[in-house]
């Protein structure tokens, strides 16, 4: 049978195009046409933007350990909520509370993770121009283009949702399946985890077909990023501000209309055979709303293809227009009057336009700031659940942990907006036009970081002066200043690059690693921090000692920044893999050298010339 699979399958395509409209479409369903299997492995494979990756980089890596992330992540959350209820002696009635909190939750990081791939995704949904360009002049339908566009998405997300589920998926239904058995317990699981993701991607679909058809297509691309923005503030805001899923069905209210994972929650309990009082409703919700997803995203996305391709064509990627002229002239005023440099305004302004243009470096800044969005927000939600003892008009800890927390999302996100290149090719301006000593590059790069990532968070900190009394809102302010001149030159220490002008080499994984121990270190040692300034707040004589030891520290990194750039050693560097003097022809290449090696290897070569 193996043997005549494949003479089975050229023999069906022979048969291609059938003449009958039925046994097209039903062949085509068995055996796509070539050109849709070329396309649906060109759209899977442009998912990633492969175009700002340096010559080291590589796809098919960055995919493999996104995918293991997810995996682990599902191991961890498998090791410490299935021993749960497999150890335990409790009757399942006693454990039932904890089993319907448990679902929510792992449904509602499913629904997260389905979000989190829309936003990410959110630039490969439409043809690009150069799509169109080259699509549109072959003999290639446009439904076949949607086909293969869809498909490619469809089989990007169910790998996410399966590595969200690789272990969870399979440890924890069977460890809490009631009498309706495991296999039902697991069915009930799968489907309900596809349905989520699927209303999820299929809303977000939505809006954006929708944001396409009832605006041009310029002003489509300048409120995308926008968009982005929000869909992501709330994805994850969803995430982290969903309340108690048992204590909400004990008393229903507002909320269990509104949240996606408690619909799919009953709808899991329906197929699993509970039939509860209040989850036969949540079920219809689901079902109802993932309908109305799934027909709104088809005949949106469908319409946005078949108008929008001449649209993008003809339109350039943000069109210039008379309202921006009044916001260009104030960039312009506030650059001319905060720096005197010509280069300092030069790359201030270059950076300015590059993230107002670039759709990737629109995507870094989103996910970071809605990450910092959601975060501070989830800090905040006792206010929001009328549970804080503190009131929100004196010094508290939530409101001091979100001035930390967008103050280094958007620090952190603008710092990892500058690595991403957005036109390598072009840099050979910056090259030939490289009069200026390295030191001069790095300061003008250390006040665009400073204007771009923390700037904003100084001005939105004067707020605490309008809810706050003025001695602790400008003691917050002072810490908020100082905070910020520190992570900036902490995070730009020998950073020798013009912010998009250098290649990029994905970091490997175990600096990725230590950036998320960073990070998880960070949030958990927020509310610490803000217990410190909170208990140096009662005393003025505390609040000086702490400042005192931040105000020390910023000036120790600022030096530190500022040694290295005199160094005789600092050089500007425009890819990520210097440029030998001489080359090795590398006949025996090594089959277990990995690219971190090659880089050090090149690395090495490169000083010693």
């Amino acid at each position: 049978m193996e043997r005549r699979l494949p003479t089975l399958v050229k023999n069906t395509r022979k048969l291609w195009p059938p003449k009958r409209g039925w046994t097209r479409r039903f062949l085509q369903f068995l055996a796509p046409p070539p050109a849709a299997l070329a396309l649906y492995r060109l759209f899977l494979a442009r998912m990633i933007d492969v175009e700002i990756l340096s010559t080291g980089g590589d796809v098919r890596d960055l995919v493999a350990r996104s995918v293991s992330i997810l995996s682990a992540l599902s191991f961890v959350l498998a090791y410490l909520i299935v021993p749960r209820y497999t150890s335990t002696s409790l009757p399942r009635v006693r454990l039932l509370f904890s089993i319907w909190n448990d679902q929510e939750f792992l449904l509602s990081g499913t629904i997260a993770v389905a979000g989190l791939f829309s936003v990410l995704a959110w630039n490969a949904v439409f043809p690009d121009r150069r799509d169109c360009f080259v699509l549109t002049p072959l003999p290639v339908s446009t439904a076949t283009m949607i086909l293969a566009k869809l498909a490619a998405m469809a089989t990007g997300l169910s790998i996410g949702l399966i590595a969200i589920n690789a272990f969870t998926g399979l440890g924890f239904p069977p460890a809490v399946a009631g009498s309706a058995g495991v296999f039902r317990s697991l069915a009930a699981w799968w489907i309900t985890v596809f349905a989520g993701g699927a209303f999820m991607f299929s809303a977000m679909l939505a809006v954006q077909g929708l944001a396409a058809q009832l605006l041009s297509w310029s002003v489509f691309l300048r409120i995308s990023g926008l968009l982005q923005m929000a869909a992501l503030f709330v994805v994850l805001a969803l995430f982290f501000v969903t309340p108690s899923f048992a204590e909400t069905v004990r008393h229903p209210g507002f909320m269990i209309q509104v949240l996606p994972s408690f619909w799919f929650t009953g709808l899991l309990h329906q197929l699993d055979g509970d039939a509860g009082p209040a989850f036969g409703p949540l079920a219809a919700i689901a079902v109802r709303n993932l309908v109305i997803a799934m027909s709104a995203a088809a005949i949106v996305w469908s319409l946005s293809w078949y108008r929008n391709m001449r649209r993008i064509v003809e339109a350039p990627d943000i069109a210039p227009s008379a309202g921006n002229q009044m916001v260009a002239r104030c960039a312009r005023f506030l650059a001319f009057s905060a720096l005197r440099r010509p280069l300092d305004r030069a790359i201030l302004m270059f950076s300015c336009r590059t993230i107002a243009r670039s759709r990737q470096h629109r995507l870094v800044l989103a996910v970071c700031v809605g990450v910092g969005f959601a975060t501070a927000l989830a800090f905040a939600r006792t206010f929001l659940a009328d549970r804080s003892q503190a009131r929100w008009n004196e010094p508290n800890a939530p409101f001091l942990i979100a001035g930390f927390l967008l103050l280094v999302c958007l620090i952190t996100g603008m710092r990892a907006a500058f690595v991403i290149p957005h036109l390598l090719a072009a840099n050979w301006i910056f090259r030939i036009t490289a009069v200026h000593s390295p030191g001069a590059y790095f300061a003008a790069v250390r006040k665009s970081l400073t204007i771009l990532g923390a700037l904003p968070i100084w001005v939105a900190a004067t707020a605490y002066l309008a809810i706050w009394p003025l001695t602790a809102a400008v003691a917050q302010i002072a810490v908020l200043i100082a905070g910020g001149i520190l992570l900036i030159n902490r995070s730009l220490y020998q950073f020798s690059k013009i912010p998009f002008t250098c290649s990029w080499l994905p970091p490997g994984p175990h600096l990725k690693m230590r950036l998320g121990v960073k990070a998880l270190l960070f949030v958990l040692l927020a509310g610490a921090l803000a217990q410190l300034e909170l208990w140096s707040l009662e005393q003025p004589v505390r609040f000086a000692v702490v400042l005192a030891t931040l105000i020390g520290l910023a000036i120790w990194a600022s030096r530190r920044s500022t040694e290295f750039a005199a160094s005789p050693g600092a050089i500007l560097q425009f890819d990520d893999l210097p440029l030998a003097e001489i080359f090795a022809l590398d006949l025996s290449r090594e089959a277990d050298k990995t690219s971190d090696d090659s880089y050090l290897d090149a690395a090495e070569m490169y000083n010693r010339t």
